[in-house]
């Protein structure tokens, strides 16, 4: 992960881009601020943006008109109070409801569903960023509504309604914070949003929303702020940085001095004084005039200005970096500024990655935690009782044996990585894998099993098999964060689409009994009794052994029961459908051996020729799901060209049903 000072986006008139700044600046950044995200474009090839992906829904920009209406109401009422006028009560009390629903809403939100990803601080970027575009305009606003007390009150007025609107937000919060600690365990101060404390603390965050290097912006914060001449400060605060810029060329000492802290010679002599400390130094050199130049008084308030420019600066870029997204129809679409814009220029839309999950901030989940994925778990048979095996052979021959594991799992993660497959979660004797296109799955599981078959030719003591399952299904995503904040978010799968893949693999549809049985075993009951008890159920549901099937070295097939055996490759129909519908194949053959019969398709990996055979299983029974259409995949290469007949037209699944009807047929 790159470090924030060089993601920060420009430009930056004060801030450095060094680590050590930042610290100074921000000594809790890893924990306050909200770690930068990878947003990928449409095509994933390309370079990903960095920022933070918000969904820009009908609901926020509701919030968005909300809060300027309530601002808007406090203008007018401090002008009313300061016209002893009356103002409309009710008017101001309809848009300060209205934009407390809304706000709190949002703020719920992201507090009970961030988990530790930070949603309640982009929430504050964003939200700061109306907030200072609002804020700004308000003399302005004053201005229009009576140009008499705009021209001599509208800089006071802005920060007096400031100052009111940041003491509700604040009481807010603290009531937010109290009303969730019960439902949470948590501490309200661990649910008070930390960067709006920051924020509130900074006034120019929230009012202002660009400071040039001549600091003309500021105009309104030196006359309603400071109560300073604003004119005045940048004149004699320009005319220090003409003095110390011959002080550079008439001093040697100085010059070196400088160098030793990093100011080069050739630097624009007004980026030197944004060194904290340095105005100071130089105020207290003889030859230092504080007539014409800043005063000591006014060196103190530059000092200041300067830590909360640089703070502001920070925030600031790290708000810039939220991209806007809107859905149309299918597509996402990101508002994102052109590269080294400047802070007036436009914005242009990008189609993003259909990966990308953007916040939400109206919505309960923020992330919506449901998505759809093609998934592969692959499973080494009789695991365990190998590694029993095992713990009988001494411990130099149990190191090699882990030792051959490591690297064959290795190698399934370097096969996944090329085929664009990601590794969700280690299963012990196995792993989970998630992608997005179902091909690269195929490909995957029928290189995985190659890889495995190399791994028993050199003497893989894990021998007893190889199961693998795919499936396209719904899963939820866990968010997990452990360690530093800095970390990139993990996610953990669960829900449905993790369980039928269980179900794939394991294949047994009345493993309840036998779970019962060993129940009853370590409680205590003897063993015979227990097993004469369920004698009828087992007869009943005894797996049928098709004998012809284990001749090949990977199988899979449904027995009379409807009990699903899986030594092999399986997939769900949804898979197959999809798989299909994808069309990554352009050649279709038919594949016969003995009574079985297979559809095999020629897949477009590159570097690899694999063709995958498709046929059919049937249904099967599998534990706590409803019955489910399975197909077996094999690695059809095996058999040779000469086995194949080449079919002209028709659909996949087509072809494939056809096949398993004619072999019920039969």
């Amino acid at each position: 992960m790159l470090p924030l000072q060089q993601l920060l986006t420009g430009p930056l008139n004060f801030l450095l881009r060094d680590a050590e700044e930042l610290r100074r600046i921000v000594p809790d950044a890893d924990r306050s601020l909200p770690p930068l995200q990878r947003i990928y474009l449409e095509d994933e090839g390309s370079t990903p943006l960095v920022g933070f992906p918000v969904l820009a829904t009908p609901e926020l920009r509701a919030l968005e008109r909300a809060f300027e209406q309530y601002a808007i109401q406090e203008e007018e009422v401090e002008l009313a109070v300061l016209q002893r006028a009356a103002f409309d009560s009710q008017a101001f009390q309809g848009a300060w409801e209205s934009y407390r629903l809304l706000l709190m809403r949002a703020a719920e939100n992201v507090t009970t569903a961030s988990y530790g990803r930070s949603f309640p601080a982009i929430f504050w970027l964003w939200h700061s960023a109306v907030m200072a575009r609002v804020f700004k305009d308000a003399p302005r606003r004053i201005l229009r509504r009576n140009s008499a007390s705009g021209r001599e009150h509208g800089d006071a007025l802005k920060y007096r309604v400031y100052q009111k609107v940041i003491d509700r937000l604040t009481n807010l919060n603290y009531e937010m914070a109290q009303h969730l600690s019960s439902d949470t365990d948590e501490e309200e101060e661990q649910l008070f949003p930390a960067l709006f404390t920051r924020m509130r603390d900074n006034v120019l965050v929230l009012t202002e929303d660009h400071v040039s290097p001549n600091l003309v912006e500021l105009g309104s914060y030196f006359a309603g702020c400071l109560r300073l001449d604003g004119r005045d400060f940048r004149t004699r605060l320009l005319r220090v940085s003409e003095w110390y810029a011959d002080e550079l060329r008439r001093d040697p000492e100085l010059a070196r001095l400088a160098a030793a802290f990093g100011l080069s010679r050739t630097d624009d002599p007004r980026t030197h004084l944004n060194r904290p400390g340095l105005l100071t130094f130089l105020a207290a050199r003889p030859g230092y005039d504080e007539e014409r130049l800043l005063p000591s008084r006014l060196v103190h308030v530059w000092e200041n200005l300067l830590l909360k420019l640089k703070e502001f600066e920070i925030l600031h870029a790290l708000r810039r970096s939220i991209v806007l997204c809107e859905r149309q129809s299918d597509a996402l679409l990101g508002r994102v500024r052109a590269a080294g814009a400047g802070p007036s220029a436009g914005s242009e839309w990008v189609r993003l990655s259909s990966a990308t999950r953007p916040l939400d901030f109206m919505a309960p989940w923020v992330v919506d935690p449901l998505v759809s994925r093609f998934g592969l778990i692959y499973d080494i048979s009789d695991f365990t009782e190998t590694v029993t095996v095992l713990r009988r052979s001494g411990s130099l021959e149990q190191d090699r044996s882990f030792r051959m594991m490591f690297r064959f799992q290795r190698k399934v993660n370097r096969l996944a990585t090329q085929h664009r497959a990601k590794l969700e979660k280690y299963l012990g004797d196995g792993a989970f894998y998630s992608s997005r296109e179902a091909r690269h799955m195929v490909a995957l599981a029928l290189l995985i099993q190659r890889a495995y078959r190399e791994a028993l030719t050199r003497g893989f003591p894990f021998s007893k098999g190889l199961r693998l399952a795919l499936n396209h299904g719904q899963y939820r995503l866990l968010p997990i964060r452990i360690g530093a904040a800095t970390e990139s978010e993990r996610y953990e799968f669960f829900g449905h689409g993790v369980v039928e893949l269980t179900r794939l693999t394991t294949g047994k549809s009345a493993r309840d009994i036998e779970e019962i049985k060993n129940l009853l075993v370590t409680y205590g009951y003897p063993e015979t009794t227990v097993n004469r008890f369920f004698a009828p159920m087992v007869r009943h549901n005894i797996d049928v052994v098709e004998k012809d099937e284990h001749e090949r070295g990977f199988y899979a097939y449904i027995n009379e029961n409807g009990t699903l055996v899986n030594e092999g490759i399986v997939a769900t129909g949804d898979f197959v459908a999809r798989f299909a519908g994808e069309r990554a194949f352009e050649r279709v053959f038919r594949l016969v051996d003995r009574d079985r019969t297979w559809i095999a398709v020629k897949l477009d990996v590159p570097g690899q020729s694999l063709l995958a055979g498709l046929r059919k299983l049937g249904v099967a029974q599998l534990k706590g799901l409803d019955n489910t259409p399975i197909y077996e995949i094999v690695d059809a290469t095996l058999w040779g060209d000469n086995t194949l007949l080449e079919l002209r037209g028709g659909e996949l699944v087509d072809l494939v049903e056809r096949e398993f009807r004619a072999t019920l047929g039969a």
